[in-house]
């Protein structure tokens, strides 16, 4: 049932063909990563209206889209940290370890997501037991980077107000600890942020018009 409301509502929204791509692939995806986080929240019942203004919908990344960012990170980016900047209920931890990282960890504005985040995770590290999961109810400009991060994922979480925060808060980590930082960006609205930053794209993809995805690297 929820694989059709989440088809329902891409096909509402943007196109059939989409809704049939990202659908899809939601059900392998679910079954590769043993995840339960197919569907959206638009987190009216649980946040002020003040505090959403930056955000967006909760709507979790796509398999698709995930796995062709992850692809692109290596072997010096796994020795790192990987820190998904509004992580929601927890999509990116299974694929993170799937694709190598040891130590990861969500942030996440809203209690609701993290305690389903906090779910997923104890799955995700019962089936990994090398892999070190770490969930944060915090606001992103808010939240102290750790300076063992060195990948970030980002699904379009929030609005330039708050992207620039988080990027004053990478700042000062990296300034901490000088070391070259990967941004995997899915649906980059607000990637010129970075690339004024000094960040360098050094992948970009689209298809099927919507689903959309880069890399930003910074030495």
């Amino acid at each position: 049932m929820q694989f059709f409301k989440y088809f329902i509502y891409i096909a509402w929204n943007w196109n059939l063909r989409l809704a049939c791509f990202v659908i899809y692939h939601e059900i392998l995806g679910e079954k590769k990563y043993q995840h339960k986080t197919t569907g959206i929240d638009d987190l009216k019942k649980e946040m002020a209206a003040e505090i959403l203004e930056h955000a967006s919908v909760y709507q979790p990344i796509n398999y698709y889209t995930a796995e062709k960012l992850f692809e692109q990170t290596y072997l010096e980016d796994i020795q790192g940290s990987l820190l998904d900047m509004g992580c929601g209920k927890g999509r990116v931890f299974g694929i993170g370890a799937a694709y190598g990282f040891k130590h990861i960890i969500g942030v996440d504005f809203s209690q609701n997501l993290c305690d389903d985040a906090c779910t997923n995770a104890k799955i995700i590290m019962a089936a990994n037991p090398s892999v070190s999961i770490e969930v944060c109810f915090a606001n992103a400009g808010d939240y102290t980077i750790p300076v063992t991060v060195s990948t970030l994922f980002l699904f379009n979480p929030f609005d330039n107000f708050v992207m620039r925060k988080m990027l004053q808060r990478l700042k000062e980590s990296v300034l901490k600890k000088p070391r070259p930082i990967k941004i995997l960006y899915a649906n980059p609205v607000c990637k010129n942020l970075f690339i004024q930053a000094g960040f360098i794209e050094t992948f970009y993809f689209k298809k099927l018009n919507y689903l959309e995805g880069c890399v930003l690297e910074c030495e």
